[in-house]
């Protein structure tokens, strides 16, 4: 990134518009800016880091700082910076937030902080905060810290990064070279570490839980081992309990061979006493059946009478049912033929209403007709006045051309009528002669008169025809249903007609209205007929069934009961009370066996699904372990957590390697400037000189004395020194970062103050590594009150501030 130009506006001590071309301070070298003290000069520095990433270079000033106190109140406050980026230009614009005087109206108005940063190509401009934040950050390939670690060194920051520790410098590194893929790895490796030790303590809280659950009740001995272990939580007895779990198992299988064979016993014994005491159910059994059999004869009996009783009177209210469906039936037919009647009534009574319709049509037309008669003559009167009007104006008009002409002629010029060249009696033109215009709109009016007359004469003849058609058609109507073709007669015959059809109509309504009702109850009676019939087919056959079910309970009846005499006889001599109570006892045995067989299985079931389960989470619990062991050492190794070893972790071990290459790029230039006095060193530890606690290592840095022999504190370096280590480190690091970093690219460096602690050589030294460092098309620029510089360096931005007429305010000139 090489800086074009620099635009401030009412920016720190730069009260107007102020403009600095770097273009004229050349593609390489190094300039100086150089001034009175508080003109502005580290402002400049302000405006750049400003503008590209919205803070100021040393980052103690806040925005609310850099709105000039000199400034008119209508000028605004902004940076604008354009700058060169692998052969492209950016323009990149901020404003901090400040007041501005409002536009309408009185008062102060709160302007807003914005950003805008535009592109070289056709791309639309970025323009709100964060995003030119980020996009700057992607196209230089720094953020704010690391471009004013490695492109900027601000006042007051020399020694910054020369003394931070490696917690401190692993995340400046991490930045750069983008070793946040270790990072992650580490804390993976940590993290899943850290799983798998849960995991094991799951695996042993599930082993102990198991093995709590074991069922040994019965067996004291093995109860108070037990309870022993489940005091240590089972940890390292697991397989001896597991033993204990299989000999308890023994025990219950042995128990429960025992409690089978009782079972046994007890169950033969169970079906000897069971066979003597079948007789006794068997007897209860016929009796039961007997006295079903008997309540069952006596209720079919009693049916069967009394189905015979509701015989005669089913067949006797069927038949006046048939009866009434009878007359329903004749009422019917009476009924469809006087309907038929009504139809043709019906029918010719809307013939009559058609005629009586027609006949209204004709009359409607007929008066139509006589209307447009009557509007015929009065539009003949109009057009026999209007034709009359102009055949008037017309003779009139006529008339009057001789006069017309008569005004033309003149003495001694012939006349267009006659040729004579003598005038002595011209016409006189009449003073009430029409006008050639008033004639034609006399012609105009009459010409519409008659077109308007001739549509009334066709609209008449249409007319007349359709009277002369309606009055046919009604009288063929007419004439084809009661006889009448006489227009003179049609009204009186047609009030006739409809008189009698009527009256017809009426009387056959009379005899219609009770036949239609009769008729209406013939489905009614037809379906109760059916219903009657179905009835009664359904109760007669119901009481032949109740008939053969009587025949068939009487003959079950007799078998059981010849039964029921045998099995009396069979158990006459069997004491039953004596067979039951053996029963009982057989039972309540037999019941005791049943339930420890249950608790023995239950038992045995248990603890076996214990013993599963244990040997499943054990074998688990090993494997965990050993990848435990395995993920802790590689997680600690990597971490830098080894006991007895230096605390280095792997991404710390990857920056060591970036930082080699940083210092033997730094000390190239600071063994020059200290005229090979001085070497930065990185601090190596012996793993008996390991660092307690969280600390890191690796990243610390020593100054090797070449004059001692001896390695110290980079703290220790004086003023002058740290500023000429500083310079170095931030040089090579750069540097690296460049060579790393292929996409970054540092074509200006800026170095604010700090060299007024260097004496004549130590400067010439500093100046001469800055100049090598501006080869390669590398512009420096340096801000310095030491008037040493200003005859070494010719290039220069000087700064003065302005008190005169011309306002208050700093101003900048170059000189090149």
């Amino acid at each position: 990134m090489k800086p074009l130009k620099l635009v401030l506006s009412a920016f720190g001590p730069y009260a107007g518009r102020t403009e600095i071309d770097f273009t004229r301070l050349g593609e390489q070298g190094l300039y100086l800016i150089t001034g009175d003290t508080g003109a502005g000069k580290t402002i400049i520095f302000d405006a750049l880091c400003y503008a590209l990433y919205g803070e100021t270079s040393g980052g103690t000033r806040e925005a609310s700082m850099l709105r000039s106190q000199y400034a008119a109140a209508d000028v605004p406050t902004f940076v604008e910076l354009a700058f060169r980026l692998r052969g492209q230009e950016y323009v990149v614009r901020r404003n901090p937030e400040y007041l501005r005087p409002a536009k309408r109206g009185s008062g102060l108005k709160l302007e807003r902080a914005a950003a805008e940063l535009r592109y070289p190509d056709a791309r639309q401009p970025v323009t709100k905060t964060g995003e030119v934040d980020r996009a700057v950050k992607e196209l230089l390939g720094l953020d704010y810290k690391q471009f004013t670690k490695i492109a900027m060194i601000a006042q007051g920051q020399f020694r910054k990064f020369l003394d931070t520790n490696t917690d401190e410098r692993s995340k400046i590194f991490r930045e750069l070279f983008h070793t946040e893929f270790y990072q992650s790895l580490q804390e993976r490796l940590k993290r899943e570490a850290l799983d798998k030790c849960k995991e094991c303590d799951e695996l042993q809280r599930r082993t102990a839980q198991f093995l709590s659950g074991i069922s040994c009740a019965a067996y004291p001995e093995q109860a108070a081992k037990l309870a022993l272990w489940r005091q240590q939580e089972f940890r390292g007895c697991a397989g001896e309990a597991l033993e204990l779990v299989d000999a308890v198992i023994k025990l219950d299988e042995a128990k429960q061979a025992q409690n089978a064979a009782a079972k046994s016993a007890l169950d033969e014994q169970q079906r000897a006493l069971n066979a003597q005491l079948e007789g006794f159910s068997q007897l209860a059994e016929l009796e039961s059946a007997v006295r079903s059999l008997q309540a069952q004869k006596e209720k079919l009996q009693q049916q069967a009478d009394s189905e015979a009783e509701a015989k005669a009177a089913r067949e006797k209210q069927l038949a006046a049912l048939e009866s009434a469906w009878q007359e329903a039936q004749a009422a019917q037919l009476a009924a469809a033929q006087e309907q038929g009647e009504q139809q043709r009534l019906a029918a010719r009574k809307r013939d009559l209403q058609d005629v009586q319709a027609m006949l209204a049509r004709y009359n409607e037309e007929l008066a139509e007709l006589e209307a447009k008669r009557n509007e015929y003559r009065e539009h003949m009167q109009a057009y026999t006045e209007k034709k009359q009007k102009y055949d008037a104006l017309d003779m009139a008009f006529l008339q009057a051309q001789a006069g017309v002409l008569a005004a033309t002629l003149k003495e001694h010029e012939p006349c267009p009528v006659c040729g004579s060249l003598q005038h002595p009696r011209p016409a006189v033109l009449p003073q009430d002669t029409p006008t050639e215009q008033q004639v034609k709109q006399a012609q105009a009016a009459m010409t519409s008169a008659k077109a308007y007359l001739g549509d009334l004469a066709g609209q008449g003849r249409k007319l007349n025809a359709g009277c002369e058609r309606q009055l046919q058609l009604t009288l063929d109507k007419s004439r084809e249903l009661f006889g009448c073709a006489e227009p003179e007669k049609l009204p009186a015959c047609l009030q006739a007609e409809q008189k009698q059809t009527a009256e017809q109509t009426r009387e056959l309504e009379t005899r219609l209205r009770p036949l239609v009702q009769l008729a209406r109850q013939e489905a009614q009676r037809a379906g109760a007929v059916t219903r009657q019939r179905a009835s009664n087919a359904q109760a007669d056959a119901d009481a032949q069934k109740r008939v053969a079910e009587l025949a068939k309970v009487e003959g079950q009846l007799q078998e059981k009961t010849e039964q029921l005499e045998q099995q009396q006889r069979l158990v006459a001599d069997v004491d039953e009370a004596a067979l039951r109570a053996q029963g009982a006892e057989l039972a309540a045995a037999q019941r005791e066996l049943e339930q420890q067989d249950r608790r023995l299985y239950a038992a045995i079931e248990n603890n076996k699904g214990i013993t599963a389960n244990v040997r499943e989470s054990t074998e688990g619990l090993r494997r965990s372990e050993e990848e435990y062991q395995s993920l802790k050492a590689l997680a600690d190794t990597m971490n830098g957590r080894l006991v007895g070893k230096k605390h280095v972790n792997l991404e710390t071990y990857i920056q060591m390697h970036y930082f080699d290459k940083i210092l033997r790029r730094a000390n190239v230039r600071l063994l020059q400037m200290t005229s090979g006095q001085y070497e930065l060193c990185r601090e190596a530890l012996d793993n008996d000189e390991v660092k307690t606690g969280n600390s890191k290592t690796g990243l610390d840095l020593v100054v090797h004395d070449h004059y001692s022999g001896r390695r110290r504190s980079v703290k220790t370096l004086s003023g002058g020194e740290s500023f000429m280590a500083s310079l170095a480190l931030a040089l090579g690091l750069a540097d690296e970062v460049q060579s790393s970093a292929g996409g970054i690219q540092l074509d200006a460096m800026f170095v604010d103050e700090g060299f007024g602690s260097l004496d004549d050589s130590a400067l010439q030294q500093a100046v001469a590594t800055l100049q090598g460092l501006s080869e390669g098309r590398r512009l420096v620029g340096i801000i310095s009150h030491v008037h040493d510089l200003m005859d070494m360096i010719d290039t220069q931005l000087v700064v003065t501030k302005r008190t005169n007429g011309a306002g208050t305010g700093s101003e900048v000139q170059i000189l090149a």
